[in-house]
């Protein structure tokens, strides 16, 4: 029998909380694309969906100019329906850089380099949603490189002295240490609001 004056209550402790669907935008931190900005969606705890465009801003260092950014579809299972998930990206990514070089005897010439692949990104990490809505976590994963392509053009590529100075080696060597080839990826932080 129950005292007098208590209210029968359907109510959950707040350990118990429900929550069937949350949604917002996350911004983060990482390699090998250094910004990345989602629109994320968790339901029931257990999965989580998103869009990423992730991005270097255009930058010029040494008189290379270079841009790199991908936009993928992003998939994660909470197990424990806690902050541990395991998942992965599908996507697509395009590095540009352009520069003008000049040697001695050959004199001041363009070069430019452009690197795509489609990847798959599997990985595991770290996303909690604190009940007031503010979400942090990271992750670390490996980016498994799909139909990549290079493509090099310029003065020296056409005249053929291109791999005398040791030009495609070097764009090719950055090409695949940002994606072409296997790559490890981190995110070092990400952060967001979840309504």
């Amino acid at each position: 029998m129950r005292p007098a004056g208590e209210r029968l209550t359907s109510e959950r402790p707040p350990s118990e909380k429900v929550e069937h669907f949350r949604i917002g935008p996350l911004v983060g931190v990482g390699f090998p694309r250094p910004f990345a900005i989602e629109g994320f969606a968790k339901i029931e705890r257990l999965i989580g969906v998103g869009v990423e465009y992730s991005f270097l801003p255009r930058v010029n260092v040494m008189n290379v100019e270079a841009s790199f950014a991908a936009i993928a579809g992003d998939l994660r299972i909470f197990p424990f329906r806690g902050a541990f998930f395991v998942g992965a990206r599908v996507g697509r990514q395009w590095l540009e850089a352009r520069a003008r070089l000049t040697t001695g005897p050959l004199g001041t010439f363009d070069e430019s380099v452009a690197a795509s692949t489609w990847f798959v990104n599997p990985r595991i990490g770290i996303l909690h949603t604190f009940d007031s809505g503010i979400t942090v976590g990271i992750d670390a994963g490996v980016q498994l490189p799909i139909s990549p392509s290079f493509e090099r053009s310029g003065v020296a590529t056409d005249a053929g002295v291109a791999s005398e100075l040791d030009i495609d080696g070097t764009l090719a060597a950055v090409a695949n240490g940002l994606g072409n080839n296997t790559t490890p990826t981190l995110d070092l932080l990400r952060l967001g609001f979840l309504f």
